[in-house]
């Protein structure tokens, strides 16, 4: 699907949407060519998530073929704890085995040599189902994940909790800010929600978890949510906030910002609050495509999952 937007700013954004990338192989990815980000306007952007490691990805070449100025991937890059049959706890040898596939998919090769690469990680590539704050080896798995995308090694990132981060691209008066959300580092617990599954799904809700409002709970974590308000005070035409889950759908009661409702507010009011204007959505994580409204914020919000 394809949209395409015209801001205040006069620049046109066409927005590519991927669902479910489907790999094989192996090779070490230190080694892949890597294309560099644009220093011109950008006028087409893709992203997608969950590319399934073990399998066939020809997906690449469809969106290679759209010309994309940028490529975010969104979240579950591989699959880190999940062979697609069975759950396993992530190791340094497992994740060299899943992300030495994924960079041996000739497809793939082809387009991150072409085509610059952002990235955020879900719970997958976290290396936990729904994992959180709580997953001991997230400092491992985050080596892994900036190694496989080429964060340089003197980078802040690299010393600093979390993988959240921001880029501004783009010449005056036509800046695009791209700022990815971690939602998996700082993460607190998940609320289960006590139904069975024959009364959830007679109610509607296709996860198994209810909105938690207590006021010490946190997705994004101090240190980020801080990090966030500077950033969306920051100069740019048209930013790009991207959640590896989804922000505006609220009622599914899956992994979602709906369950953290304090922080869902808290990222609309900051919006408001800072000033920051021309904010777009984008997440993923659910294995469907999904365009969705609020008026909750500053101005009418998508979000472009």
């Amino acid at each position: 699907m394809r949209l395409h937007e015209q801001m205040e700013s006069k620049v046109a954004i066409a927005l590519v949407l991927g669902s479910c990338l489907q790999t094989v192989g192996c090779r070490d990815e230190d080694s892949a060519e890597v294309a560099a980000l644009p220093d011109t306007q950008i006028h087409r952007i893709a992203f997608g998530s969950c590319a399934m490691q073990w399998e066939d990805q020809p997906i690449w070449k469809t969106i290679g073929d759209t010309k994309p100025d940028l490529f975010l991937f969104i979240g579950d890059a591989i699959y880190g704890d999940w062979d697609g049959e069975n759950a396993f706890n992530v190791t340094e040898e497992t994740l060299t085995r899943d992300w030495g596939k994924l960079a041996a998919v000739p497809e793939f090769q082809e387009f991150r040599a072409d085509i610059p690469i952002l990235a955020t990680w879900d719970n997958h590539d976290y290396g936990k189902h729904n994992g959180g704050a709580e997953f001991p080896k997230k400092e491992l798995t985050k080596r892994r994940f900036l190694d496989f995308f080429g964060e340089p090694d003197d980078s802040e990132r690299r010393v600093t909790p979390g993988i959240y981060d921001t880029k501004i691209l783009g010449p005056e008066g036509k800046r695009v800010q791209i700022i990815l959300l971690d939602t998996r580092y700082f993460k607190s617990p998940f609320k289960k929600d006590p139904r069975t599954k024959e009364e959830l799904k007679a109610n509607g809700k296709v996860g198994k978890y209810v909105s938690n409002t207590d006021p010490e709970v946190t997705l994004l974590g101090e240190t980020q949510w801080q990090w966030l308000e500077e950033q969306l005070a920051r100069p740019a035409e048209i930013r790009f906030i991207v959640s590896s889950t989804q922000i505006i759908p609220n009622g599914k009661g899956m992994d979602e910002w709906g369950v953290f409702p304090r922080d869902r507010q808290k990222l609309f009011d900051l919006i408001r609050s800072t000033g920051a204007n021309g904010v777009i959505l984008l997440s993923g994580n659910v294995h469907f495509a999904e365009l969705s409204r609020t008026d909750e914020g500053p101005y009418p919000l998508y979000d472009f999952t």
